[in-house]
């Protein structure tokens, strides 16, 4: 529904003045009691001090021929002196008892009268003559049943009517009143006798027992308006004509806090599509960490694997040095070297003992090497996940903009990114709850493939092997012998020492049998997680692209609504009326011209009263009658 070109209140005002202006003309034009002014003023040399008003007052036939025009001249006088008014008129009444006297301070005193006013109003009106021109040419035409009548043939006669009203500009008439004045023209009808009625482009109102049919003409236009309906009996009680400067009625709108909101929402707009390029920055770092996570725990998964399979043959030879130990432990106790043949063959075992040593000690470094790098990685992808920063609230407020967007897609994107967001944050933190078993692993993987300065590992066992097979060797076997007992006591405490180690590593064979099946299933979290975080990649990287794109085409938003609101205002802004007087060049202090035109009302003829039948001649009778009555 088009918006009102002038407010209600406007419509009303020019209603009301049209018809209190309207009512007061014609008693003005028939010279009905003039209302009280300033009478007897003092006379007065200096002019005086004042506004004047012209309202102009024509009388229009019932087909819009003008019949009588008459201007009131109202002067609001705020400095007492001399007026003086200009005016070919053919009659001038005071309206206010100052007397008026013929102008003579111009060369046609003749069109002039002058008057000394007191403080207040003063009023005259004057009658133009005939031929006197309006701004505008009315006219008004009847049809009855289609077929085109004169007022005085349509009238009193029943059928569906058509009036036509037609308001064309008047080329010999000063241009300036109607390229600025707006005319409202107001028909009243019967709303017992007029049914159905209907007219387009114009506002069709009940006043009472009434019907009202209002037409609104803008400034710098001709207008042809037409109204219909089913009548009784046609009658109309005429209509006026209302015009007024455009500017004084219609109130063009102020759309400069329109303007400000447009700028605001483009500002949000700017706003959030810079929030979004930093999410497209984040998801897109986001995806690179996920990715390495997955290549991280792929890693671990296959290292730890390779460490479960090889903890088995790792145990197994660790178990047969534990044996051996035990063995040799327990026959050197028990062993009868009373013969040097018998001492001699205990240095090579103890030195085959000490290759085995060496062989677990290859195999637990080899593990060592791969668990480290497959724990760098892993910690390596978990370290570049960021830290959770993000509140509750700001993540509903970037799900709450998505929402907003218009676009479903957008909305998806927030919702996957929220998702992502918190199973990246619960990888992390889960990692942080377990890197101390990781850790301690790494630390017992240290031992196992340490060197012979690291004390308890495989290496530093089989260099205490050799030294004692050395010491047997290199000893007199005399004295070798007096040492078997220190010799067995010894062998006895690295056979323990050994089998508590033996004993810590089959915990670890067990424990790295469950990090493997652990890390299997981060594999799988980590697989969901990087592809989660590419489609989020992915969704931020469109929804980025979008927020650029709305806020490309709305940066000159406020610009763009200021020039279609003024492309549509155009039409109805007109040329501001410098009020000048219609009446006479001369007149000067003229602040408001004002037209009423009322057109005739359309009347069945009244049927002429019966004449009375004469009386009959009285017969003789008759007078007989009288004469003795």
């Amino acid at each position: 529904m088009s918006k009102p070109l002038f407010s209600r209140a406007g419509l009303a005002g020019l209603l009301a003045l049209s018809l209190v202006l309207t009512g007061l003309g014609p008693a003005l034009a028939r010279g009905d009691d003039a209302p009280a002014g300033s009478a007897g003023a003092p006379a007065a040399s200096e002019p005086a001090a004042f506004e004047k008003t012209e309202v102009v007052y024509a009388n229009l036939s019932a087909e819009g021929a003008p019949e009588g025009v008459y201007v009131v001249n109202r002067f609001d006088v705020s400095a007492a002196g001399l007026v003086t008014d200009w005016g070919a008129y053919d009659e001038r009444a005071s309206l206010t008892g100052q007397a008026l006297r013929p102008a003579t301070n111009g060369a046609d005193a003749a069109d002039g009268i002058e008057a000394s006013v007191g403080e207040g109003v003063f009023s005259y009106q004057g009658t133009a003559p005939a031929a006197a021109t309006l701004p505008w040419d009315v006219a008004v035409s009847y049809r009855l049943n289609g077929q085109k009548m004169t007022p005085e043939q349509i009238a009193g006669k029943s059928g569906d009517a058509e009036v036509r009203l037609t308001v064309t500009r008047n080329p010999d008439a000063d241009p300036a009143f109607a390229e600025s004045y707006m005319v409202q023209a107001t028909f009243t009808l019967d709303g017992e006798a007029w049914t159905d009625v209907r007219a387009g482009g114009a506002v069709v109102a009940m006043a009472g027992a009434d019907k009202t049919v209002a037409f609104t003409l803008l400034p710098g236009r001709d207008g042809d308006f037409t109204f219909t309906g089913h009548v009784e009996d046609f009658a109309l009680a005429g209509a006026q004509l209302a015009a007024l400067p455009y500017a004084t009625v219609v109130e063009m709108p102020d759309a400069s806090d329109l303007e400000g909101q447009m700028g605001q929402l483009a500002d949000a707009i700017s706003a959030l599509d810079e929030g979004t390029a930093s999410l497209a920055l984040g998801a897109g770092s986001l995806a690179e960490g996920g990715a390495s996570l997955r290549d991280g725990a792929r890693a671990l998964s296959e290292g730890l694997d390779a460490l479960a399979a090889s903890s088995g043959s790792l145990t197994s030879a660790s178990a047969q040095v534990a044996g051996a130990l035990d063995a040799l432990s327990a026959g050197l106790a028990g062993a009868d070297f009373s013969g040097v043949e018998e001492l001699g063959q205990l240095a090579p075992a103890l030195r085959s003992l000490a290759g085995g040593l060496d062989d677990l000690g290859a195999q637990s470094a080899a593990v060592r090497d791969g668990f480290g790098s497959a724990l760098a990685a892993l910690d390596g992808a978990l370290a570049a996940i960021p830290e959770g920063t993000l509140t509750p609230e700001q993540i509903g407020s970037l799900m709450a903009a998505a929402q907003k967007s218009g676009n479903p897609a957008d909305a998806a994107t927030a919702a996957e990114l929220a998702r992502t967001y918190e199973a990246a944050q619960r990888a992390r933190g889960t990692y942080q709850a377990v890197k101390g078993a990781f850790d301690g692993t790494r630390q017992l993987l240290a031992v196992l493939g340490g060197d012979a300065a690291t004390k308890g590992s495989p290496a530093f066992f089989a260099a205490s092997l050799r030294a004692v097979a050395a010491g047997l060797e290199e000893a007199d076997p005399a004295a070798a012998l007096g040492q078997l007992a220190e010799l067995s006591a010894g062998l006895s405490q690295l056979a323990a020492q050994y089998r508590s180690f033996d004993q810590g590593l089959s915990a670890y064979a067990d424990g790295a049998g469950q990090a493997a099946a652990g890390a299997r299933a981060l594999v799988g979290g980590a697989d969901a997680l990087a592809g989660g975080i590419g489609q989020l990649a992915s969704g931020a990287g469109s929804l980025s692209a979008g927020a650029g794109q709305l806020a490309g085409e709305t940066a000159d938003l406020p610009a763009r609504m200021r020039a279609s609101m003024d492309e549509l205002m155009a039409d109805y802004e007109f040329p501001a009326f410098e009020p000048a007087s219609f009446v006479d060049a001369r007149n000067q202090s003229v602040a408001a011209v004002q037209f009423v035109m009322a057109i005739a009302p359309v009347e069945p003829e009244s049927e002429p009263e019966p004449e009375p039948e004469p009386e009959p001649e009285p017969t003789i009778l008759d007078r007989l009658v009288a004469l003795f009555s």
